[in-house]
């Protein structure tokens, strides 16, 4: 939302795999990763991790709509 695109490319480095960069197309891929790593290593069902993601994205547009808005209108 605050750039108005998803289509940004940004690389990731772990210090903990610093020999495995990551390379994302979209601010949207890691979240994909995350929900499926998440779910292999047996912390969260798939419901609960897509459920989240959804309840996150309304509470962004609300903050995004409410509260981040311009100066001096």
């Amino acid at each position: 939302m605050f750039f108005g695109t998803d289509a940004i490319g940004f690389d990731l480095t772990s210090s903990r795999f610093p020999s495995e960069p990551g390379h994302f197309d979209r601010f949207s891929e890691p979240l994909e990763e995350i929900i499926e790593a998440r779910i292999w290593a047996g912390l969260h069902f798939r419901t609960a991790d897509v459920q989240a993601h959804a309840l996150g994205e309304k509470v962004a547009g609300y903050m995004a709509e409410h509260y981040f808005q311009p100066i001096g209108r």
